[in-house]
């Protein structure tokens, strides 16, 4: 069987019963109107008690008990020793002639058990105050919705409930060839696999992931065998979320041991979905290159005349609308990553190690509503500021938010302006949209006294952004990284890359100190023309990168390489740094033959759209992006795994709202090469 997932197996008790009956028969064939035998009830529910064992269950069911059924559910649903509890039964279902018309089991003798299954729910439900074990019923009977259905728990509030169904058909519906028992061997089966898989930050697989899986194994099923069928499971109001039943123990659960999941767990379940906190703390620690992004220690350096300015900024001084910009990777989500953190009342605690070196620190404000614009339109933009700057539901507009509504809203609390960050302004959809309706009108709103609003916005340097740009420089608002002194970015790029290499081993010893000072200042030479031999200064200017995005990369190539003791040749190391988006991205793809499925990966990826793209559409999308010759067969699912393991440096994880991991690149600028060259440079495939 395998070993178990599961923590406190003794807590955990699984009754799976398959019921046969006997068959009936006349002159030797089965009786008109008789049952089906269903004889093979019994070993499909051995399946699914096999798959439950594995997840850390107890079984308890015996073939002697057969005839005692209802009496062995009601004990176990009464059990003060069982924590959580699953009951799957495969066999006749029937609804009563008269009354209530409840679902009923049938027995082996093919008379219908005396309780209702519905009794069973009562028992659970009926008192509160009763130890009552967390159950869950797997119902692999003909007309089990109505188990699913019931009109009074519908009406119980979600967290208050203890019983939860899937069941194989509607209430007036049959069901057919033991399908819910085999689609839920085999889905419980792949989770234990890995075929199927959630997030490794979810300790439980959210039981609506399972039975959304169990449904579409069913629907399968109908579609080969004939005969139409489909899984009802209980209902639950569509805002309500039951993440966190324990029915089934995530075996891929990594536990929390990051600042991320230590927000994510406590914190982020608290702010709105296009805030994305991790967008901003990760920016805002500036080590993703090296994957310590989400290690609660901060790497920003340097930009100290930007962040005193934006420090004033956030602390009510300075112009009502300021822009941050400038060319991709030079920092703009660093820096505005960095003290959104420091700001906002419900991370500023959580991420002190973030900007806690800060020169300057803004202070705690209460009514600062931050926005990721990365893929998300207007309507998601104006709604997600709205629910920030606590709109009540009476408050929204016949059709939608937008900026006149806003401002009537931070108007009607006129003690202090809301602070409003958007970020990533040029990687919205319609972005050209977002500025006309939306941000000109707040923008000119803010520069005027009494608007009851402050507007931050971080975007590339574009010419679809020129209106904004003009109305910021006019009114001391602009705040272009381009423009930033070579010798100020050379002296900040020593002490980032210097503070990256000891948290290195090998660049960490004592008898490496020179050789890590060398290479710091030799990147930093390289990628600012400062101290740079002629040659390498007159082929810096302009950089495609920003100089610490660029930095970052090619140190994780670097650190790749034998540690340099010798520190004028670890100089000249640093010296040798590529300069130019593609040298940086081949510099890691292209010394990796040995794995053949990453660039694909990486190409499908570039497309990825909103929050991601998951295992399942990666593996079918990969293909395309192969040699004409190679298989357009999807990747299997552990060579998916293997490449996103490989390439996690180059991704952005995200987690859909059934536990999905979600994938995407962490930069645009990466996403953008790789859909330019898909193959690699010069549209060459790889060998």
């Amino acid at each position: 069987m395998g070993e178990g997932v599961g923590r406190g197996s003794a807590e955990r008790v699984a009754l799976s019963v398959g019921l046969s009956v006997v068959a009936q028969y006349e002159d030797g064939v089965p009786a008109l109107g008789s049952l089906d035998p269903l004889d093979e009830a019994p070993a499909h529910a051995a399946s699914v008690s096999e798959a439950l064992v594995r997840f850390g269950y107890t079984e308890t069911w015996q073939p002697d008990e057969a005839a005692d059924l209802g009496e062995t559910v009601r004990k176990a649903v009464r059990s003060t020793s069982t924590r959580v509890l699953v009951v799957h039964i495969v066999a006749h279902g029937q609804l009563a002639e008269a009354g209530e018309r409840q679902l009923h089991v049938v027995a082996s003798d093919g008379t219908t058990l005396d309780d209702p299954v519905s009794s069973w729910i009562s028992l659970l439900e009926s008192d509160p105050k009763k130890p009552r074990p967390l159950t869950l019923f797997i119902l692999d009977l003909c007309h089990s919705g109505a188990a699913a259905t019931l009109s009074w728990h519908q009406q119980m509030q979600v967290g208050e409930r203890r019983a939860w169904v899937i069941a194989a058909s509607g209430r007036e519906d049959k069901a057919f060839g033991y399908r819910l028992s085999r689609a839920t061997a085999m889905v419980l089966g792949h989770y234990l696999d890995g075929t199927l898989a959630v997030d490794s930050s979810y300790e439980h697989i959210p039981l609506q992931t399972v039975a959304h899986e169990i449904a579409r194994e069913v629907a399968k099923l109908s579609e080969t065998e004939g005969f139409a069928q489909r899984v009802e499971v209980s209902r639950v109001p569509f805002t309500a979320r039951i993440d966190d039943l324990p029915f089934f123990p995530n075996p891929g659960y990594a536990g929390q041991h990051s600042l991320l999941a230590e927000v994510d767990a406590g914190i982020a379940s608290m702010l709105d979905e296009a805030f994305d906190p991790q967008h901003f703390m990760l920016r805002g620690a500036s080590a993703e290159p090296l994957e310590r992004g989400d290690s609660g220690h901060g790497y920003f350096r340097g930009r100290n005349t930007e962040v005193r300015a934006l420090t004033a900024w956030f602390n009510g001084r300075g112009p009502g609308f300021r822009l941050v910009t400038g060319k991709p990777g030079v920092g703009k989500s660093a820096l505005l990553g960095v003290l959104v953190c420091a700001a906002h009342p419900l991370l500023r605690n959580a991420t002190q190690g973030l900007w806690m070196s800060l020169p300057t620190k803004p202070g705690r404000n209460e009514r600062l509503a931050v926005v990721h614009a990365r893929r998300r339109d207007l309507a998601q933009i104006t709604t997600s500021l709205a629910r920030q700057m606590r709109a009540a539901e009476t408050e929204h507009p016949a059709e939608s938010w937008d900026a006149q509504s806003l401002l009537e809203l931070a108007r009607a609390t006129p003690d202090t302006p809301y602070t409003l960050v958007i970020d990533a302004l040029d990687e919205a959809e319609r972005p050209e949209d977002i500025t006309q309706a939306l941000l000109m009108p707040l923008t000119q709103a803010a520069l005027t006294d009494n608007s009851g609003i402050r507007l931050l916005v971080g975007t590339r340097s574009d010419s679809r952004f020129a209106t904004l740009t003009r109305l910021a420089d006019g009114t001391g608002g602009l705040l272009d990284l381009n423009h930033a002194q070579p010798q100020d970015i050379y002296d900040s790029l020593q002490q980032y890359v210097g503070d990256l290499l000891t948290g290195d081993p090998g660049y960490s010893a004592l008898e490496a100190a020179q050789s890590a000072a060398a290479l710091a200042e030799g990147i930093a030479a390289r990628l600012t023309g400062v101290n740079a031999p002629s040659q390498d200064a007159d082929g810096t200017a302009p950089l495609e990168w920003g100089e610490f995005l660029a930095a970052g990369l090619y140190l994780r190539h670097v650190l790749t390489l034998p540690t340099e003791y010798n520190p004028a040749l670890a100089r000249e190391l640093g010296l040798a740094a590529p300069t130019q988006l593609p040298e940086l991205l081949e510099l890691d793809l292209v010394g990796r033959a040995d794995q053949p499925h990453l660039r694909p990966v990486l190409a499908a990826l570039a497309h990825a759209e909103g929050r991601g793209m998951p295992e399942r559409a990666l593996a079918h999308i990969a293909p395309a992006f192969t040699r004409p010759e190679s298989s357009d067969s999807p990747l299997p699912p552990d060579s998916v795994r293997e490449v996103l393991e490989q390439a996690r440096f180059y991704l952005r994880r995200d987690i859909d709202v059934d536990g999905t991991t979600l994938y995407r690149l962490f930069h645009e600028g990466l996403a953008e090469r790789l859909r330019a060259e898909p193959y690699g440079p010069h549209g060459q495939e790889q060998a």
